[in-house]
């Protein structure tokens, strides 16, 4: 068929990572084996069991090698990605489940390992956190990766990849982007996956553009096919048109010119033009994010998700691994700061070694804080792992789900205890650790004047804020037109909570996407809010810096002030608009838009 005749197509998805590319496609083949129950007779139970034994080493050694090469191209702490994968098959209880179903139901392999790996992927589908959701993809890889080893047929990655191409998939796994050439990738696009997925992690931090998320696009892309990628506005044209073409070049022209421009000044301070000093640093999940924190010029860690460390765990990490895990953390990132969250797991995030607690509304549920104060047992192994790894650097801790004072109180308590108990063990630790707070429910916000006066500071958790002020779940495509950190009653949560921080005398700041999903318009109300502090990904630090330079602090907050007599979130985002418009129009190119 002659190329000019296929229709185009357009698909939106995730930006994942920023850039425009184009090519021909690769499409990655991951589908998975049918897999069905078959009888096996008792005489050849024994020899079935041999080959669910055969095909685990296998797949183990398999992963170890896939480890080994990650290392080698990418570094060892991208390979570490990798470690679920190789704590899963490793696990015996996995294994033993599977073959008691074997022998008491005389079925064969594939259909036992199916079934006891289906009952886990059941779990995290039904969580409400998107980061979890998306380490199920792991478990999907492991599980295919035996179906696929007790079939006799081998799993094939990018390995084979030598020509320039837009990788095409259903899913992409560290595992499935072993042995490629960086030179050979042009862009990544996915069917599945969120900003936090392994894809994304990798295509961020080798520079190169990709789209997650777009639910079908697998299915459409043949290969060879031709594809244009903008990883800024999240949109995938397939076939596209010459005058099509001809718009993305210029867009990729601007944006290359951007971008050379932004890595001018990531080293530069991120003071207002009227001097007001704002610190900004990253969210990471992983220690082989680190990397990206210094080449973006991010000033240290904002958030570091400890669940991640925790969840791909099939046994629950003691405190002599976590202290390794933390230290090299802050080696890593020192002198610059690093602030970890205490375990935000339980109810909607599963962990192996968790009681599974079925909640009929998990969101609201046991989860963060109310967690770690029904298990001080684990609460006082992080906590003691955490004050020995601030002897490397500076440390912050912060306490998530915090919605009424008494558990401030509690926590503080177990701190102090924790902090007795070392030194009664002669163990070194940081005495002076900053102790804080998110605040991310609309009680926290109501009594932030009587919190702040518990804390060292607060982080103000956007995601989950707007989510519980708008009683809006953003997952819910039926209502997620209503979720926006720009409706004037998140502006006034915010304002309220700044306002009693500073009269209490302790910094605070903000952690969640608000800065990612709203981009310029997000900033400018977080500068004129008077926060001290914002986290966001690494790669959207030198554009936060440049709009950070590009205002001042006087201006943003005069804009802010008329912002918080608004009605609605478009009055909000007119009235941002018109300020760049008329004051500042050098900032709308940093405006995510489409070509043209």
């Amino acid at each position: 068929m002659d190329m000019s005749s296929k229709k185009e197509m357009i698909f939106t998805g995730i930006p994942a990572a920023p850039g425009i590319a184009f090519g021909q496609a690769f499409v990655v083949n991951i589908d998975d084996l049918p897999v069905t129950a078959e009888p096996v007779e008792k005489n050849r139970v024994e020899d079935e069991i041999a080959r669910l034994e055969s095909a685990l080493k296998q797949t183990g050694e398999e992963l170890s090698g896939l480890h080994s090469a990650l290392a080698a191209e990418m570094g060892e702490e991208h390979a570490k990605i990798l470690d679920s994968h190789i704590m899963l098959i490793a696990d015996e209880l996995m294994k033993t489940d599977t073959i008691q179903i074997i022998r008491s139901d005389k079925v064969n392999a594939a259909y036992a390992f199916s079934r006891v790996i289906d009952k886990t992927l059941r779990a995290f589908d039904q969580m409400e956190d998107q980061y979890l959701k998306e380490r199920a993809e792991d478990i999907r890889d492991v599980k295919k990766r035996v179906i696929r080893n007790l079939f006799g047929q081998k799993v094939e990655g990018l390995a084979n990849l030598r020509r320039e191409a837009v990788v095409v998939a259903h899913n992409l796994t560290p595992a499935d982007t072993v042995g490629f050439r960086k030179k050979f990738v042009k862009a990544f696009v996915s069917d599945m996956g969120g900003s936090t997925s392994h894809a994304a992690i990798i295509a961020r931090s080798m520079g190169i553009p990709a789209v997650v998320g777009l639910d079908e696009i697998s299915s459409h892309v043949k290969p060879y096919d031709k594809l244009i990628v903008d990883g800024i506005s999240g949109q995938v044209i397939l076939h596209p048109k010459e005058d099509t073409v001809a718009l993305y070049q210029q867009a990729q022209e601007r944006f290359l010119e951007m971008e050379e421009e932004l890595l001018t000044i990531k080293d530069y301070p991120a003071v207002t033009l009227d001097g007001r000093t704002i610190e900004l640093s990253a969210n990471i999940e992983t220690i082989d994010e680190v990397e990206d924190i210094k080449s973006h010029g991010a000033k240290g860690v904002g958030l570091f998700r400890t669940e991640y460390f925790f969840i791909t765990r099939g046994t629950l990490p003691g405190e002599e691994e976590q202290y390794r895990y933390y230290s090299e953390v802050v080696k890593n990132v020192a002198p610059d700061p690093v602030l970890f969250r205490t375990l935000d797991i339980g109810g909607d995030k599963i962990a192996a070694w968790v009681d599974d607690t079925q909640e009929e509304n998990p969101f609201m549920g046991w989860r963060g804080i109310r967690f770690t104060l029904s298990r001080k047992d684990i609460f006082r192994t992080q906590l003691r792992a955490l004050y020995r790894a601030a002897v490397f650097g500076k440390v912050r801790i912060m306490f998530p789900m915090v919605s009424v004072v008494e558990e401030v109180r509690q926590a503080m308590d177990i701190c102090r205890e924790v902090q007795e108990d070392l030194e009664r063990e002669k163990y070194q630790f940081d005495h002076n650790v900053e102790t804080g707070i998110m605040i991310e429910t609309p009680s926290a916000v109501a009594m932030a004047d009587v919190l702040a006066k518990e804390v060292d500071f607060f982080s103000i958790g956007s995601n989950d804020l707007v989510q519980y002020a708008l009683a809006v779940d953003r997952g819910n495509s039926r209502i997620s037109y209503l979720y926006s950190p720009m409706h004037p009653a998140i502006l006034r949560f915010i304002n309220d909570t700044a306002r009693a921080a500073h009269d209490n005398n302790i910094w605070v700041g903000l952690c969640g996407e608000m800065v990612a999903d709203a981009r310029v318009r997000g900033t400018l109300l977080l500068i004129g809010l008077g926060l001290d502090e914002f986290s966001a990904s690494a790669y959207l630090i030198p554009e936060i810096k440049k709009i950070i330079r590009s205002v001042t602090y006087d201006e943003t907050k005069f804009m802010v002030k008329m912002a918080l007599k608004k009605a609605t979130a478009t009055e909000v985002v007119e009235l941002i608009d018109r300020f760049i418009e008329e004051k500042r129009p050098e900032l709308k190119e940093l405006i995510p838009k489409g070509p043209g």
